[in-house]
């Protein structure tokens, strides 16, 4: 569902440079890039949680034993 959000025309300038500079396909893509890595949140979460097995006294836990 799309919104409008309103800007000033500095603003939708910045966005338009920006957008074309990243070669974004939208504004919306553009923002939401942008706050992905401002929050440091990866595009893929795959392979982070190496090391991180279970242990034998995890899963007696986890088992209720």
């Amino acid at each position: 569902m799309a919104t409008t959000i309103q800007v000033s025309e500095t603003t939708k300038q910045l966005l338009q440079m920006a957008k074309e500079e990243e070669g974004a396909q939208s504004y919306d893509a553009l923002i939401r890039e942008v706050f992905m890595q401002k929050s440091g949140i990866p595009k893929s979460l795959f392979g982070k949680g190496k090391g991180a097995g279970w242990k034998k006294v995890d899963r007696m836990k986890f088992r209720g034993e």
